[in-house]
């Protein structure tokens, strides 16, 4: 029979414990939730040749309840240029053009920042005390693809979800074979009708296929599409209400009027 754990919720702790950077070998920005609970955790991905500060900037600007949020910064320096980074090799060393799917060096990086980051998360879990399902990832062209790559194929499953900008998984990871069933969580991918990046609306949609085919078939994936939008960063009303609309379907929230009721108790299967 299996057995239960009966509290408070007045037992619950609203701070999570701070990540300490001596932990992990990715450099972050790190700040609380404005309203105390940090029950929900923003980790945002900065895209390339750019840097974590204008991301951390970003997050306390969001103001979202109830979520703490985190900047990242890649792991690799952009090279011949000072303060870029880059989350995996992008270009040339010799030539300076940009890498193609037939470099090997692109997935290799890839891979190895999955794992600098799955050691983040790991470290988010244990030691900070933040649910796997209450960490939702947000990240810009790099960034996105980077966010894409490790809820499909990274070792911490079940991440809330994930907004990514412009941003897919690298064509050669076409034929990675996803995880068990898939990822089973909620995407979004938001993409300017003129990236010139990208390309044009049916390279976009082939792009989005993939990340379709990784996933399980619960879960929740959206592609939209941002008129005279270009590979940049949401700026226009119309993208950011796309954006607060997923944070506030899609984030779990605390009942606190119901915590506080003294008669509410939480009852959890022990495991």
């Amino acid at each position: 029979m299996q057995s239960f754990n009966v509290t408070s919720p007045q037992q619950q702790r609203n701070k999570a414990n701070a990540p300490q950077q001596s932990k992990c070998k990715l450099k972050f920005d790190y700040s609380p939730s404005k309203d105390g609970i940090d029950f929900n955790l923003l980790v945002l991905l900065h895209g390339l040749g750019d840097t974590k500060g204008p991301f951390a900037a970003l997050g306390t600007k969001l103001q979202l309840p109830q979520t703490a949020t985190m900047a990242v910064q890649a792991p690799e320096p952009v090279p011949y240029m000072e303060e870029c980074y880059q989350w995996y090799p992008s270009f040339d060393f010799l030539t300076g053009e940009l890498l193609t799917p037939a470099s090997p060096e692109r997935f290799k990086g890839l891979t190895r920042t999955r794992q600098q980051l799955t050691e983040l998360l790991q470290h988010l879990v244990d030691d900070c005390g933040f649910e796997p399902s209450r960490i939702f990832l947000f990240g810009f062209s790099q960034g996105g693809t980077v966010a894409l790559d490790l809820a499909l194929f990274g070792q911490i499953r079940n991440l809330g979800g994930v907004i990514s900008i412009s941003g897919y998984l690298l064509e050669e990871q076409e034929n990675e074979k996803k995880i068990g069933n898939g990822y089973g969580g909620y995407i979004l991918v938001t993409q300017g009708e003129k990236d010139s990046t990208i390309g044009p609306r049916s390279q976009a949609e082939k792009k989005f296929s993939i990340i379709k085919r990784k996933c399980s078939p619960d879960a929740i994936v959206s592609q939209v599409f941002i008129s005279n939008k270009d590979h940049t960063m949401p700026s226009s009303a119309a993208e950011w209400r796309i954006i607060h609309t997923f944070f506030a379907e899609r984030m779990p929230r605390r009942n606190l009027q119901l915590e506080n009721m003294s008669d509410v108790y939480l009852v959890n299967p022990s495991r």
